[in-house]
């Protein structure tokens, strides 16, 4: 027989996995948005080394620094990062 304890014990112990488990998970992304993020990546390369050379991907961080410098980005780049946002806001209506 387990005691109040134990079971109070035991709760707590379960208690991390199951906020884990409730944790909302984004939906994954379309094609059409993986394929743009890969264009991002490619054509803005040169432009991350560049501007953004100390900035890990994730958590919006390199996309916040490639905003900054909007301006100074290539061509290139820029073109890219437009079709990124067109992919990610098409079904969003």
């Amino acid at each position: 027989m387990m005691t109040h304890t134990r079971v109070a014990a035991l709760v707590l112990l379960l208690l991390p996995a199951a906020a884990l488990a409730q944790a909302p998970v984004a939906p994954p992304a379309s094609p059409q948005v993986t394929e743009a993020r890969g264009k991002v990546r490619v054509a803005c390369a040169v432009d991350v080394q560049k501007f953004c050379p100390n900035i890990e991907r994730g958590k919006g961080e390199r996309r916040a620094c490639l905003q900054a410098h909007q301006a100074d980005l290539s061509d290139g780049c820029r073109a890219a990062r437009v079709q990124r946002e067109a992919a990610g806001s098409k079904g969003k209506d």
